[in-house]
């Protein structure tokens, strides 16, 4: 799952993400929420190495927190893309 603070730099994301082959199971822009977490929490059933939330520029609600960590979905943070490597 992909989470960016605009439609920018979410386009960037997914265009860098895709050349690396990554695959995305889903897009947000704005604060991450239980909800977003709930999103990601999907691929524990199919891909659970693909439960995680790529991070853009982003806040993370502190009860989206705490969900993600009950929930065993990784967010990874970042303020500059490339730094998501």
């Amino acid at each position: 799952f992909v989470q960016a603070s605009t439609l920018g730099s979410l386009e960037a994301l997914i265009i860098f993400l895709s050349e690396q082959k990554i695959p995305i199971s889903g897009i947000g822009i704005g604060t991450i929420s239980k909800k977003t977490i709930m999103k990601a929490a999907v691929m524990l059933n199919f891909q659970p190495e693909y439960a995680v939330i790529l991070a853009f520029n982003v806040k993370c609600a502190p009860d989206a927190r705490q969900l993600a960590q009950e929930q065993n979905v990784r967010i990874f943070e970042a303020e500059i893309i490339y730094h998501l490597q």
